[in-house]
């Protein structure tokens, strides 16, 4: 079974450069005959009449200039898809995840603000809270496309959330690509750095906490051969943050995915903070996938 192809993008702009790296990337995506893209954007909802008139008027303009430049890119790489606007008001954050759920969106892409990586952006910023409130996954453009993914990096753990990312990159990556699922797996303290254990020992232990990690992941792995994607499996005893990015700085990976779990007991979903970490300081696109329950308000 071939992975499904991607039928409806939304694409909040904002008119900046960051923005513009996001809808660049729209045209390098492996999109669906007659995929539709829709690209938004959110005015104030409450501005003078004289000159919310105007805004309107000038923002009209300026967004069809971005969707005629990227219907160009789109017919340049020989896609069929179907480009619209859509000028909203109110909170972006509100406005946003009102028009995907409206829409249908399958993926949401968003640019990423600042020279570095996410530090401003995820302290309540309109992408950290469309990651938090919204169900849908959310690609952050970091820098101009030049290409479909060639090189994605998923950092997994043995839980639905990473089948859902894992299952979901291949409509992301360029057909015949190879995934790299990255996991980090733990060796209690104990067996690691207890004085009286042999070399022999060490690695005899830690043999047999990656053989369990390996089949907590089986699952996963069944998931990805049922899509024909395929894949190579890394799997490094040690922190997921260091290991996952030292892995992405090393192999030049143009894609990192990963996945987010809301923590119970709140009001609002919070990312994990090795996740945040990952977001923050990848220097590579990142795709984030919440898990598969219900979202907070």
């Amino acid at each position: 079974m071939s992975p499904p192809q991607l039928r409806k993008v939304l694409v909040p702009t904002d008119f900046s450069e960051s923005s513009a790296h996001a809808v660049g990337r729209v045209a390098h995506l492996p999109l669906a005959p007659g995929a539709k893209v829709l690209l938004m954007h959110v005015l104030p909802s409450r501005m003078p009449a004289e000159l919310g008139a105007r805004a309107l008027e000038a923002t009209a303009r300026e967004l069809e200039r971005v969707a005629q430049r990227l219907r160009k890119a789109l017919r340049t790489e020989g896609a069929t898809a179907i480009v619209d606007t859509h000028i909203a008001r109110g909170k972006p954050v509100d406005a946003i995840l009102r028009r995907a759920q409206a829409f249908g969106a399958e993926l949401v892409l968003l640019g990423r603000h600042g020279d570095k990586p996410l530090r401003n952006m995820f302290l309540g910023s309109t992408a950290d809270n469309v990651i938090r409130r919204g169900n849908l996954p959310v690609l952050i453009a970091t820098r101009r496309a030049t290409g479909s993914y060639l090189r994605p990096v998923v950092a997994v753990d043995a839980d639905a959330t990473s089948r859902r990312v894992a299952g979901f990159v291949p409509t992301l990556m360029t057909p015949g690509s190879e995934l790299t699922l990255v996991h980090a797996y733990d060796v209690p303290l104990e067996y690691a750095v207890f004085p009286g254990l042999t070399t022999k020992e060490h690695t005899r232990y830690q043999k047999t906490f990656k053989g369990a990690a390996e089949r907590k992941l089986a699952p996963l792995r069944r998931e990805l051969d049922g899509l024909g994607v395929p894949y190579r499996m890394v799997m490094e005893n040690g922190g997921s943050r260091s290991i996952v990015l030292e892995f992405v700085d090393d192999q030049g990976a143009d894609l990192l995915a990963l996945g987010t779990r809301a923590r119970s007991g709140v009001a609002h979903a919070l990312l994990g903070s090795v996740a945040t970490d990952l977001i923050r300081e990848a220097k590579c696109d990142v795709l984030v996938v919440r898990e598969p329950k219900e979202v907070p308000e």
